[in-house]
């Protein structure tokens, strides 16, 4: 059954918990500015008034969820944005049972110029960084961009592997797929809140594909060397094992001839990225802990 919800951030000020709870009948779900990323430099801070809206919202028993918006335009900077919310929401992860989502808009750093340079998958690899973080640590993640950005700069299949929050200031929602949420208007009115407020329908994860319909990896995983982690001037059998491993994990074909050379170490350090683990190029007891656990969407 949808519901509605509503996002809001310091634009709307400190919300009290007589505000929500006045409202909550109409409108049970609130999605909260946590944090967000400076246009002109890559900066995070915490949105000034999260922890007064938070607090009230979880007084007042409203189904809460977390934003952040984003400008970053690397994994690295997806993974240090991921973080940033993982700090910033950890006192509250009990209480937060809606998605932690990236918003995905341009603005300065992060612009349409840029995303086009990129190219759709690489701005989907982006927004996979971020979201694989926000999974590891035990939320659901979801993608937040307006129709156009997802239709034009962000590969089609993101719907595949992440919760879908669409916006579209229309009377419908035109998303050819299927989504978790559409916001469909920024000038909403919500009694007790000053200014607009952004208005979304919440369709629910029964109507969407989610985070872990992927598959985990079907074949022997390698073992590791005595050392404890593989490193340059390996050989052997294990050594393919992890190369065919890594094929799969990253989704880019990789030569399985039994020696870990440059590649082999760029390819160890490309999965590293995306599971938000330490970039040092060894492939250790964390990597393979989190390769037994890894899904990917093959379809």
């Amino acid at each position: 059954m949808p519901k509605k919800a509503i996002d809001v951030s310091a634009w709307q000020g400190k919300i009290s918990t007589k505000t929500w709870e006045k409202n909550k009948d109409d409108i049970p779900i609130v999605f909260l500015r946590c944090s967000y990323t400076e246009w002109k430099q890559f900066a995070m801070h915490e949105d000034k008034v999260f922890e007064n809206n938070i607090k009230t919202a979880i007084k007042a028993g409203m189904s809460i969820g977390v934003y952040h918006y984003s400008q970053a335009i690397s994994e690295t900077e997806a993974i240090k944005e991921a973080k940033f919310v993982l700090k910033t929401i950890k006192p509250y992860k009990e209480k937060i049972k809606q998605p932690v989502t990236l918003d995905y808009e341009f603005g300065g750093r992060l612009n349409s110029s840029v995303a086009r340079k990129m190219g759709k998958q690489r701005c989907k690899q982006i927004i996979d960084a971020f979201c694989k973080v926000i999974r590891n640590a035990g939320y659901v993640p979801m993608v937040y961009a307006n129709l156009s950005t997802l239709n034009g700069y962000i590969a089609d299949n993101i719907y595949k592997d992440w919760l879908i929050w669409v916006a579209q200031y229309n009377s419908r929602c035109d998303y050819r797929h299927q989504a978790y949420a559409w916001q469909y208007t920024s000038s909403g009115h919500v009694s007790g809140i000053s200014g607009r407020v952004d208005m979304n329908i919440v369709y629910g994860q029964s109507a969407v594909s989610t985070p872990d319909n992927g598959k985990k990896y079907p074949y022997e995983l390698p073992k590791l060397p005595h050392r404890g982690w593989f490193t340059s001037g390996d050989k052997g059998e294990e050594v393919k094992k992890l190369q065919r491993f890594l094929s799969w994990a990253n989704n880019k074909y990789l030569t399985q001839d039994g020696e870990c050379g440059s590649k082999t170490l760029e390819a160890v350090r490309n999965f590293q990225q995306c599971e938000g683990l330490t970039i040092d190029g060894c492939f250790g007891k964390e990597c393979l802990k989190r390769a037994k656990t890894t899904k990917r969407t093959t379809s």
